[in-house]
Parts: C-alpha cells; sequence; structure tokens
C-alpha cells in the first residue's frame, strides 16, 4: 500500500523523527526526516541517509509553500552558500545526484537569484512607467 497526502497527516512541519514521503521518478519515496533547515529561497528536509528533499515536494505540505523574499536573505548567507557550492564543486560530488546537498545547494542558489534578479526587474519596470 502506498501513501496518500491524507495518510501522511495535516500537522506541518512534521517532527525530527517523522517519517516524510515525497514523489520520486519511480513512484513516491519515504525518509526519516532529520532535520528542516532554511535555504536561501525554501526550507529543505535533509533526510537520515543524507537526502535532501525540498520542502515543496514532501507530501503534506501546504500550498502554496512558503518562499523567503530575496530581501530577507543576508550577503553572508549568500556568500556561504557559494562557498559550499564551490567546496562540493572541488570535491567532485556528482551534481547529477538530484537527493545530494550539492543539488539541493544549487537550486537554492538558482532560484534565488531568480528571484532577485526577477523582483529588480519589476521594481525597474514599474519605475518606467
Amino acid at each position: 500500500m502506498k501513501p496518500t497526502v491524507q495518510q501522511v497527516g495535516t500537522i506541518w512541519p512534521p517532527k525530527t523523527g517523522d517519517l516524510v514521503t515525497y514523489p520520486g521518478p519511480a513512484g513516491l519515496k519515504q525518509g526519516i526526516l532529520q532535520e528542516i533547515r532554511w535555504g536561501l529561497v525554501w526550507r529543505d528536509f535533509v533526510l537520515q541517509d543524507g537526502r535532501v528533499i525540498p520542502e515543496h515536494k514532501i507530501l503534506g505540505c501546504p500550498q502554496p509553500p512558503v518562499w523567503r523574499d530575496a530581501s530577507e536573505v543576508s550577503a553572508e548567507e549568500r556568500e556561504a552558500c557559494e562557498e559550499r557550492l564551490v567546496a562540493m564543486a572541488e570535491s567532485g560530488l556528482d551534481p547529477r545526484e538530484r537527493e545530494q546537498a550539492f543539488w539541493a545547494e544549487m537550486n537554492q542558489y538558482l532560484a534565488y537569484t531568480y528571484v532577485r534578479f526577477q523582483r529588480a526587474g519589476l521594481s525597474r519596470n514599474s519605475k518606467e512607467k
């Protein structure tokens, strides 16, 4: 039997040690939650086996999911993310492993960059009118 959203429950966010379910390429996957941490844009769910799943992929996540505004991200947070990406790249981590930390950091950084420049474009367009 495969879990459904209703079986996952409505308590959000789940607690450390809870079983979380998310879609994978071959169907639903599960893991034990070890930690929830904010990235540059959204929360990542770190599982005990090291997989990192974005909050919006976890079954039962409130819709729409909460994203941080780019203006809330400090320069220190952005620089720390960049340093982690460089360190992971230098260590030879495979960016194609979609449930690992490198993919999670890379997606957070790309989303942050997109949101930041999209917002700057919107501000510029509203001033031109």
